[in-house]
């Protein structure tokens, strides 16, 4: 190795008298020396308070240096830096942490920095130091991890470490964007393409006369000289190449991984191998799911089912944990997870995504669904939601109909509404039970999807509420059987308005009961009504109350018969105005 460290036809820094105190540089130094041990003693957190202070000091001082200078150029010997011939930075030994000695040792004999580099480039430097100091024998030394950063306002010059003998010192890469030596700075390059020009042909004027051989010759490349060659790209090649392009960039690489693993999966058959696969494939979908992956996670979870179907020779316990994927985040506490999440992100994936995702939850995902509808304020998640859980539900009825009797008033409610909305017969015994002991918001959820229902043991299951103990719901029931015309409850129908409980109620019930009863009892009721409508009271008897006289009225509208008519134009004329209101639109064919 040679310790000279500038050639001898070459003015080195050491000849120059220096322009300002060296103490700029001293300090400067030193400080650099600081905060590189600071980053070696802080390597895995740089957010302390005590490395990001050595950093900001260390770029002060730099700053400072500039308004002095545009570059500082050092010479580097075993021992110590120098700068303008004198020493500004010494270590007495070549320790193995001596900055002068651990430069020096991979050959870096001089050293320039510019403004800027108290930028990003003096981070760079910082984490190749301590690298350097940490190097093993096959690792990469100082002058390739340098060469490797590709610094601009650092520049260095460098010999041969391997040379025994003494060897010119070598100048840093492109020279063309980093000034070396002495500081000139490359030409432009049109100034470069001109001197070529010259040194082959004798100037401008060179290829006019007979210059563009002799440019070929000397190894000069033109874009026209290929042009038309055989392997020259036509358009035609050139748009195949850019799209080519823009699909392998395009490709989604986590779903080759997932291909590949599952493959391996489904062709080694060692239990270990295996297993471990199962691990990953766990993880990924983690990492997937919280990455917003979410078609990728659908897609996970349908090949794991076809690739055990192919899988030979799984032992019980691998098959179970990768026929689990979609169970376990069809889970309450991993699916009310990850719909958080969903609820509060500010952006969603498309719906083609969550729908590929939502449409491989097992059925035990409905409860957590039905909960989270009323719940969800993102108004894009909520259709989702409303689309896969009826898709589930029409997958599994036997999910849906056991959740009527789900001890969440919420899931319930919503599963009753399911029920009547796809008119599944089989909810038909829960929602029964519901009319009998539920609460009144769910009574009156389940007469109304009896009511879409429509079967005979639906209605026969309501005729049960014509003597519920909440007026809404009475008054639900009776509508409802009005418009099927459910004959088979006229016995417990004519028992209500027979009764006094009815006198009592107030008009809307009382109406109601009776174009329920009008509705169901044909001829056979007009005695009863016309004995309401047109009865003549006495010495001893008063006239029935009018409002009773109108729905009797109402209700004989409803019968539609000559004799309900003949009844009703008795009543024609009453001196009520209630009843001859009633009258009026009954004998028009309407109702009160």
């Amino acid at each position: 190795m040679s310790s000279a460290l500038v050639p001898a036809s070459e003015e080195g820094p050491e000849d120059l008298e220096p322009p300002f105190s060296p103490t700029l540089v001293e300090e400067m130094l030193r400080q650099l020396d600081k905060t590189i041990r600071s980053h070696l003693l802080y390597l895995n957190n740089h957010n302390n308070p005590s490395y990001t202070k050595a950093v900001e000091q260390l770029r002060a001082t730099l700053l400072r240096l500039w308004q002095e200078t545009d570059r500082v150029t050092l010479l580097v010997s075993e021992v110590a830096l120098l700068w303008c011939g004198q020493p500004v930075f010494e270590e007495p030994t070549k320790a193995s942490d001596s900055l002068p000695w651990m430069l020096f040792k991979d050959g870096l004999r001089e050293l320039t920095l510019q403004p800027g580099f108290e930028e990003r480039e003096l981070i760079d430097f910082l984490v190749i130091i301590p690298r350097v100091r940490r190097t093993q024998a096959n690792q990469d030394d100082l002058l390739t991890l340098l060469w490797e950063a590709e610094f601009t306002s650092l520049q260095y010059r460098y010999v041969e470490v391997s040379d025994d003998t003494g060897a010119e010192l070598q100048t840093s890469p492109n020279p063309g964007r980093w000034p070396m030596g002495s500081g000139a700075r490359a030409d432009d390059p049109k100034n470069a393409i001109l001197e070529a020009r010259a040194a082959v042909g004798g100037g401008e004027g060179a290829e006019s006369a007979g210059g563009t051989d002799d440019a070929r010759r000397a190894g000069i490349v033109r874009m026209e000289d290929f042009d038309s060659t055989l392997y020259f790209l036509d358009a035609a090649e050139v748009e195949y190449l850019r799209q080519e392009t823009v699909r392998e960039y395009a490709t989604d690489l986590r779903r080759g991984v997932l291909d590949s693993l599952l493959d391996i999966f489904e062709f080694q058959i060692d239990p270990l191998v295996r297993a471990e696969v199962v691990s990953d494939l766990e993880a990924l979908m983690l990492h997937l799911l919280s990455a917003g992956q979410f078609a990728n996670v659908a897609y996970l979870l349908r090949e794991a089912t076809v690739t055990l179907e192919r899988a030979r020779d799984v032992q019980p316990a691998t098959r179970q944990r990768l026929g689990s994927l979609s169970v376990r985040l069809s889970e309450p506490v991993a699916l009310s997870q990850l719909l958080e999440a969903m609820d509060v992100a500010p952006t969603l994936p498309s719906s083609t995504e969550l729908n590929e995702l939502f449409s491989q939850l097992q059925p035990t995902a409905l409860s957590t669904i039905f909960a989270w509808l009323p719940r969800t304020q993102n108004p894009g998640l909520r259709p989702l939601l409303e689309g896969a859980a009826g898709r589930i539900a029409e997958s599994a009825t036997g999910e849906l109909v056991k959740l009527i009797s789900d001890p969440s008033a919420e899931v319930a409610l919503e599963a009753i509404r399911r029920c009547g909305a796809m008119r599944a017969a089989a909810g038909v015994p829960a929602m029964a039970r519901v009319l009998e002991h539920g609460e009144r918001d769910l009574r009156m959820a389940a007469l109304t999807s009896l009511g879409d229902i429509g079967s005979a043991g639906a209605l026969q299951a309501m005729e049960r509420a014509l003597q519920d103990g909440d007026r809404d719901v009475r008054v639900t029931v009776a509508r409802a059987l009005t418009a099927r015309q459910h004959r088979p409850a006229l016995a417990k129908v004519e028992a209500v308005v027979k009764g006094k409980e009815l006198r009592e109620a107030d008009r809307t019930e009382r109406l109601a009961f009776f174009e329920l009863y009008g509705t169901l009892c044909g001829d056979a009721g007009i005695p009863f009504l016309d004995g309401l409508l047109n009865a003549k009271g006495g010495l001893f008897t008063r006239k029935e109350d009018p409002e009773l006289r109108a729905c009797a009225a109402v209700a004989l509208g409803r019968v539609g018969s000559a004799a309900a008519r003949e009844s009703l134009q008795r009543a024609d004329g009453d001196k009520e105005v209630i009843v001859r209101n009633a009258v009026s639109r009954a004998l028009r064919g309407g109702t009160q």
